[in-house]
């Protein structure tokens, strides 16, 4: 879309040269006579195209453009004299260029010419998304005889009677008023609005369903904040590094950064009011639900029938998505933490009395000590724990029946309410990719729209045509926060499982407290089953992350995606993180950023091992075999700084795009940076 500009500078003697002007706009050599000099510059890589438009009453050598400024600069005798007034004005870009020569010449003719000035206009094409025209127009009229005028009039004060008034030595009392009003700032407005209305009347003649206006933003009623327009010399420099792929860091480039990021903001804002209003007048969220529940609990069988009535039993009023996926996250929670750990441990028990029984028939003291036995008093210690191990059978049987039963009817029912919150979200939101109709992943933040549309909380409601990215992201965020809990769980274990090895061999070094060595070793083994668990959740979680990066990176090559698979569950987290806070709508993340995220964060595990190593309770992870010596800060192991290096490497030359040079510049000597001050190069965008 085009946008509008009209903007005039008066060229001065004092620092600037009308020749010179002339003949850099127009592309032409020029003698100055002022000068005594051929002013020439090097040529476009667009011809302009230029063109000479003189009042009836002008004389004929104004048409030629040598001769029309040396005129001027030898009519205005002052050393700060104005030698003419520049407008420039862009070009709809919509429109073809025999349509926009067309447009010039009919707004020059009617505003500029028509009231007396000699308009010399260069259209200037050499940027094709920014094509523009300089008029440099004469500020000093002509007389109805081809003469000079003069650009200021003496006006006498007259009296009552219409006779000039005099002062007390009898001089004529009279002001110096300009002869002509082009200076005035309401010439400038009025050039402006109709140069606006003769682009929008264009449009209309050639059908273009298009607008432009003179106005500003805040007079438009417009909710946007208008750009700061860059000097010359800052604009090419932003241009500049754009071609190399970097970020200017110049205060006005970065200001309109955080502008057009604002403004960013406030269309989508306004979209999504938009959007918000279109939802609520074609749909009710209640209604909608309500339906896809009739159509998904007309269809349960038994057991989810039994299941459905179960858990509204056990919630009453309190019944929703919300309060199901509680109770079930609540129910996980306690089987993970109390039943889960209480089976391991009956599990360990057993196994430790069976070893200690068939030690003591073995006369193997050395085994007996190390679990907490003593030849001769094995058999009341033996059948006091024996006892105590039935009991926790006995419990943690009751446990699991329970957990079975009531996770069974939550996960049913769960499944259900998901399904309705998904057709649901569907229906309202037809356009989302396949992938994320029913992944679970996604369900409760399509809970969390769906309940934003009814209570017309704006901010939550995502724009149409950033559904599936907000899906990907919720998908990535859900996928990333359950390898972060079973790696930290995992590496909990470890330190937990160091802990506990350092306080048995002190017991069992001791040898006195036969209790406490047992009741230690059942907690060092059961710590140990059960990060032999947590890896086995570890290898699922990594598999689907690793088909997650690849969604996520559709466009790096098999054989690095390959490589990224092998990197430890931490570091792939650390990246998705990274692509998770980075990643808009418009502007995706690099694969080699994120990698060099993971890369800092596996450093600064590296750091805190390190210092680990320094603690007693190292010297136990010291003597076991692998990976179990690292789990405590490498859970799912550490990549190698040099596989690292080559990732990135890998990752860099796969987004890399070849830069093409900038055509022929203007060569920065110090004369041609005297001239380009002297021709108000600001004008050229």
């Amino acid at each position: 879309m085009s946008y509008f500009r009209l903007q005039a500078n008066i060229i001065s003697k004092k620092t600037q040269s009308a020749v010179a002007s002339a003949s850099y706009r127009s592309g032409e050599e020029l003698y100055s006579e002022r000068d005594d000099e051929i002013k020439s510059y090097p040529q476009r890589e667009v011809a302009p195209i230029s063109f000479i438009l003189k009042p009836d009453h002008a004389p004929e050598w104004t048409l030629e453009r040598e001769k029309l400024w040396n005129e001027v600069e030898k009519i205005e005798k002052a050393w700060n004299a104005q030698l003419a007034r520049e407008v420039l004005i862009a070009l709809p870009k919509e429109l073809p260029d025999d349509a926009q020569q067309e447009l010039v010449q009919s707004f020059v003719q009617h505003e500029f010419v028509d009231e007396g000035m000699v308009a010399d206009v260069a259209i200037h094409r050499d940027k094709e998304h920014n094509p523009h025209a300089h008029i440099l127009l004469t500020v000093r009229p002509f007389n109805e005889d081809g003469t000079w005028g003069q650009k200021k009039t003496r006006q006498y004060e007259l009296d009552q009677n219409g006779e000039i008034l005099r002062n007390a030595k009898g001089e004529k009392v009279f002001q110096t008023v300009p002869s002509t009003p082009w200076n005035e700032r309401e010439t400038l407005v009025k050039w402006r609005m109709n140069y606006a209305e003769a682009i929008n009347e264009t449009f209309k003649e050639r059908d273009i369903h298009k607008e432009v206006s003179a106005l500003s933003f805040e007079a438009q009623g417009l909710d946007q904040i208008a750009e700061v327009r860059l000097e010359r010399n800052e604009y090419q420099y932003v241009k500049r590094m754009e071609e190399k792929g970097l970020e200017a860091q110049t205060f006005y480039h970065q200001l309109n950064q955080d502008i057009r990021q604002k403004n960013a903001e406030i269309a989508q804002l306004r979209d999504k009011i938009v959007s918000l209003s279109s939802k609520q007048k074609q749909v009710d969220v209640q209604h909608v639900l309500h339906r896809h529940t009739s159509e998904v609990t007309a269809e349960l069988n038994a057991d989810y029938a039994k299941s459905w009535h179960f858990m509204k039993g056990r919630l009453k009023e309190k019944f929703s998505f919300d309060a199901v996926q509680d109770q079930l996250q609540g129910l996980y929670r306690w089987e993970e933490r109390k039943v889960e750990p209480k089976q391991v441990e009956a599990q360990v028990t057993h196994a430790i009395l069976n070893a200690s029984h068939k030690a003591s028939q073995e006369h193997n003291a050395s085994v007996l000590h190390q679990q907490g036995f003593d030849q001769q008093d094995f058999r009341s210690l033996f059948t006091t724990r024996l006892e105590a191990f039935e009991k926790l059978t006995e419990s943690v049987e009751k446990d699991q029946q329970t957990v079975d039963q009531v996770i069974a009817h939550a996960e049913r029912t769960y499944r259900v309410q998901s399904l309705i919150v998904h057709n649901s979200f569907n229906d309202l939101f037809p356009e989302i990719e396949e992938r994320f109709e029913h992944n679970d992943r996604t369900v409760a933040y399509k809970m969390n729209v769906l309940t934003a549309l009814e209570t017309n909380a704006v901010d939550a409601i995502p724009l149409t045509g950033e559904v599936n990215h907000h899906l990907q992201l919720q998908e990535l965020k859900k996928a990333t926060e359950q390898a972060m809990k079973v790696s930290e769980q995992l590496r909990i274990q470890a330190l937990s499982r160091n802990k506990l090895g350092m306080k048995k061999e002190q017991l069992v070094k001791d040898g006195t407290d036969l209790t406490a060595i047992y009741q230690t070793s059942i907690q060092l083994n059961t710590t140990q089953q059960l990060i032999e668990r947590y890896e086995a959740k570890v290898t699922h979680i990594d598999q689907q992350l690793n088909a997650l990066l690849r969604e996520t990176f559709p466009h790096a090559k098999d054989n690095l995606l390959k490589k990224l698979d092998a990197l430890p569950l931490e570091m792939k987290t650390d990246l998705l993180k990274h692509f998770i806070e980075n990643a808009k709508p418009a502007k995706s993340v690099s694969l080699k950023a994120c990698l060099q995220v993971a890369k800092k964060e596996q450093s600064k595990r590296t750091m805190s091992f390190h210092e680990y190593q320094t603690k007693s309770d190292a010297r136990f992870a010291e003597r076991l075999d692998g990976r179990q010596k690292t789990l405590t800060h490498f859970p799912t192991g550490k990549a190698s700084t040099e596989l690292l290096e080559r990732l990135i490497e890998q990752a860099e030359q796969e987004h890399h795009r070849p830069q093409h040079e900038t055509p022929t510049k203007m060569h920065r000597k110090s004369k041609n940076k005297q001239l380009r001050r002297e021709l108000g190069l600001e004008f050229e965008l």
